[in-house]
């Protein structure tokens, strides 16, 4: 096509469900949720208006998500939100800069590398849930973010942290998300708020954290001998000095700051909202027990193959709450999708969740129903299924992610059952776990920025089985 017939084509449409463009700023923000849903329902692209980014274009097929991703990926580059909040860390960077940093870091996240990790992954589990007693009441959200992060830094970084402790730490890896609150981010980059703010400190601190991580390994054992993912970093460079593919201090730092975010948020949102759907639907909970309770003990990484059930919990977790619910990307050249033209430099948004949820590849898109990955096949269109992306640039963590959370998912099931906490008073109403046949069809208390996870507050108490 040529550029004057690309000229002629008309932009997306501002969807008509969520009034005057200029008032999507100031709607988006009570519940950025909502407002996506109600904008983008029948629309497989369509435009919405923020004061700051601007013109936001929002594709919504999984064709598009192939293009973006796979077939076209030269014209979609990472937007600049990126780079505010990993700098030049492997989420972040394009290019060269990219596949070197690739070619690095990929062998540390094979198959085999991620099973080494396996029984660090096992221990930090049983270390955090074996402080935990019957009756105990737990923010559920808060506390899958202490188990993570708690795995991310015993397995990946030779750290283990205090149970209750490292608070500074705890704050600040959560943080990154700031820059992404829907308060702040349809707003330009001029105006200081509260989350912005908490987004400055938290990016501070995890910069001192990570430059303190890599003087810590500094000097220690070859790479040949090294018994964490942050050992080695550091003992590759080291060997290779200025030759090869080595990354640099800072690259290091930002390669850090990056895992220590993106290691342990998304895992969490994930395992808070499969436990919270299992608490409240007793048949999905009795298979997952019978599952779990066959196993000899613990579950150990030699059992995960078993899971099973836990695995398709695991499934339809990520699908009807992919933690990165968005795919953001920013057009370098002028091009036309369905018709439509986008211009250049301007947000182009994936919105996997919508995706996730569109009744054209899934029946009853908005229940969870662990049962539809029973029998494996997939007749969907490619990236139909995308929580993890996709292409090239396809999460390097994946594999252990899904590992951590099974493992994590089948050892708190083992032991205990979570009951919802009465949302009226602090008292233990709600103790008695719910055997109701009704199946629940309301959403959890969803949080969303950068991340879509369970809202904070959402508290559970514990049941020894």
């Amino acid at each position: 096509m040529d550029e004057q017939s690309t000229k002629e084509r008309p932009q997306p449409p501002y969807p008509e469900a969520v009034g005057h463009p200029l008032t999507h700023s100031i709607r988006s923000m009570p519940d950025v949720l909502a407002f996506r849903d109600r904008a983008l329902a029948g629309h497989d692209i369509a435009r919405t208006y923020f004061f700051g980014p601007g013109d936001v274009y929002n594709l919504t097929h999984p064709s598009h998500v192939r293009r973006v991703l796979i077939d076209d990926r030269d014209t979609f580059s990472k937007s600049e939100d990126f780079h505010i909040a990993f700098d030049d860390g492997l989420v972040a960077v394009e290019g060269e800069q990219w596949q070197q940093q690739r070619r690095i870091l990929q062998p540390l996240f094979s198959r085999d590398s991620v099973r080494s990790y396996g029984d660090g992954i096992c221990e930090q589990i049983r270390r955090r849930t074996g402080s935990w007693s019957h009756g105990d009441r737990i923010d559920l959200q808060a506390e899958m973010k202490r188990l993570t992060l708690e795995v991310l830094f015993a397995t990946l970084f030779g750290r283990e942290l205090e149970l209750n402790g490292d608070s500074e730490l705890r704050s600040a890896a959560g943080q990154l998300k700031e820059w992404f609150a829907p308060t702040s981010y349809p707003l330009p980059t001029w105006i200081p708020t509260p989350a912005r703010w908490r987004f400055k400190r938290g990016r501070r601190r995890l910069r001192t954290a990570a430059d303190e991580l890599l003087a810590e390994a500094a000097g220690g054992p070859s790479p040949d001998e090294a018994e964490d993912l942050l050992s080695l970093l550091v003992g590759i460079r080291q060997r290779r000095g200025d030759d090869g593919d080595v990354l640099a201090d800072e690259q290091l730092r930002d390669q850090v700051v990056t895992l220590i975010f993106a290691g342990h948020e998304t895992t969490a949102a994930t395992l808070a909202l499969a436990l919270f759907e299992i608490a409240r639907r007793p048949v999905v909970r009795a298979e997952f027990h019978r599952e779990i309770d066959r196993l000899d003990g613990p579950p150990t990484p030699a059992d995960v193959p078993d899971l099973e059930v836990t695995e398709r919990l695991i499934r339809e977790t990520l699908r009807l709450y992919p933690p990165v619910y968005i795919l953001p990307r920013e057009s370098a050249r002028e091009v036309t999708v369905d018709g439509y033209r986008i211009p250049a430099d301007v947000p182009v948004w994936l919105g996997i969740r919508q995706i996730h949820r569109d009744g054209r590849f899934y029946d009853a898109p908005k229940r969870f129903r662990p049962e539809r990955w029973r029998d494996g096949s997939d007749d969907r269109p490619d990236f139909a299924y995308a929580p993890f992306g996709g292409g090239p640039r396809l999460c390097i963590g994946r594999q252990f992610a899904l590992l951590e959370a099974k493992l994590a998912l089948a050892t708190i099931g083992r032991r205990f059952t979570l009951s919802r906490a009465g949302e009226d008073t602090g008292e233990r109403a709600n103790t008695s776990i719910d055997d109701s046949p009704i199946e629940h069809t309301t959403e959890p208390p969803l949080s969303a920025d950068m991340t879509l996870r369970l809202a904070s507050g959402t508290d559970f108490y514990l049941r020894e089985r």
